[in-house]
């Protein structure tokens, strides 16, 4: 095939790699220009209102010349990844072409200006740490660092990484903040922070990023900012047991799947919903009615794992949920795991339905209620869950010990209680009282 123009984005992002296997296309233009097609990894995406999962390829620029007999290969960056384009490569390019011109070796230079690591050098090296590390959130990150950070202050972005100061920092927190997005706003102060904190710590990490082991930083410019006011204002909203006992019988009406995903939603506990998404079918023991969760939360490197009991109803739940795939929590018979947002759609188009049929006593909820509803109403009279049995269930902050014996300790079978408490509420059954026997006195 003809060589494309490498600078076109529209002519970059129509090449394809050659089945599994990267596949390199070299520029029109440039001589020693080119991009890797890497197959990528599998996303999901809305195909005509369904969620499929579909690969997008990944290209990466290089430039490959000769000094002195010798090949040598320059990496110039990912395609898309954090607003780097296929202009930036070819610029690049030519960068290194004038170079050779000048009998300038490109390696050298470029060890010389490691002192030089920009601002955007540090963040994105933060969010291929968090890819390492297999954090979900790394796609999140990197979306709003591109947005926030790259887009809105490309200067910034483009400064000397030892040259970012307080002021710096708190511009770009103070944007998302006048703009009245507080929560946005503490997000990127602690990702600024935590890049900062992983820049520092890299010198004597061998598994840090290369770029962030040469910058020698010792100060944390957002150590000293203060957390967003208005960022983290919980919301006390939990259901009343009128409101609660009108959404389960609503869900319970749903059409397959949307009802046995949201009857299981509630009758685990109310788990977090990305959690939930990770849930296959080998993840459910069947014979000791548990279901295996990981908790990714925090910084843990590795996703902790905890076990959630499941009564039979919820096990009822799971086979008509599940079909030829592997996943439980699936809008398509678990070919593919449900969007997180999958049972806050649902809880939305009930709690609409609610309104209309003046079964709502207070203000709209969301999804994320659910668990503090079922928190909420498990503690209080007649029911009267401990904490502890709460922390259990719903993974509130559980250690290693914790978790490791968690199935064999008595506390199981307490949990097992409060989940049998969660269904007597939602069927409005009384809870079983004790028998009281009457002594005959001995003669």
């Amino acid at each position: 095939m003809d060589r494309p123009a490498l600078k076109n984005k529209t002519e970059v992002e129509a090449l394809r790699p050659n089945g599994d296997k990267a596949t390199v296309y070299w520029d029109a233009e440039i001589t020693g220009f080119g991009v890797r097609v890497s197959p990528g990894r599998e996303q999901e995406t809305k195909v005509g209102g369904t969620l499929k999962k579909v690969r997008k390829p990944s290209y990466t620029f290089f430039y490959q010349g000769r000094i002195n007999r010798e090949v040598f290969k320059v990496t110039l960056g990912t395609l898309g990844r954090l607003g780097f384009t296929a202009k930036n490569a070819a610029d690049k390019a030519r960068e290194i072409e004038a170079q050779l011109r000048l009998g300038q070796d490109p390696r050298k230079a470029k060890a010389t200006d490691s002192h030089t690591t920009t601002f955007g050098d540090m963040m994105t090296a933060y969010v291929e740490m968090l890819q390492s590390a297999g954090k979900i959130s790394a796609r999140n990150v990197e979306n709003a660092i591109k947005k926030d950070i790259a887009s809105a202050f490309p200067k910034l972005w483009n400064k000397p990484a030892q040259d970012i100061d307080i002021d710096d920092c708190v511009r770009i927190i103070a944007k998302l903040n006048d703009e009245g997005s507080p929560r946005q706003a503490d997000k990127l102060r602690s990702y600024m922070k935590a890049a900062f904190t992983a820049a520092i710590n890299a010198r004597g990490n061998v598994k840090a990023p290369k770029v962030m082991r040469e910058m020698r930083l010792i100060l944390n410019p957002v150590s000293v900012i203060q957390k967003v006011s208005g960022s983290s204002n919980a919301s006390d909203r939990a259901l009343s047991v009128a409101e609660f006992r009108a959404y389960w019988k609503r869900i319970k009406e749903l059409p397959e799947p949307r009802r046995s995903i949201a009857m299981l939603h509630v009758l685990t506990g109310g788990q977090r919903m990305q959690q939930l998404a990770r849930v296959t079918l080998a993840d459910i023991d069947r014979d000791s009615m548990m279901m295996r969760m990981s908790d990714g939360k925090g910084r843990r490197a590795k996703p902790r794992l905890y076990s959630v009991p499941l009564l039979p109803q919820a096990l009822e739940c799971i086979n008509n949920s599940t079909g030829s795939g592997r996943y439980v929590f699936s809008s398509n018979g678990g070919l593919s795991p449900m969007h997180p947002s999958y049972i806050s759609d649902i809880a939305a188009d009930v709690c609409t339905a609610m309104a209309e049929a003046g079964e709502l006593e207070g203000e709209a909820f969301t999804g994320k209620v659910i668990r503090a509803t079922i928190e909420t109403r498990l503690m209080k009279a007649p029911y009267r869950v401990s904490s502890d049995v709460l922390a259990r269930l719903l993974s509130h902050g559980l250690g290693g010990v914790q978790a490791k014996h968690y199935a064999h300790d008595a506390m199981h079978e307490e949990v097992v209680e409060a989940l049998e408490k969660l269904w007597r509420l939602l069927e409005n059954q009384p809870e079983p009282s004790a028998q009281v026997y009457q002594l005959r006195a001995s003669a």
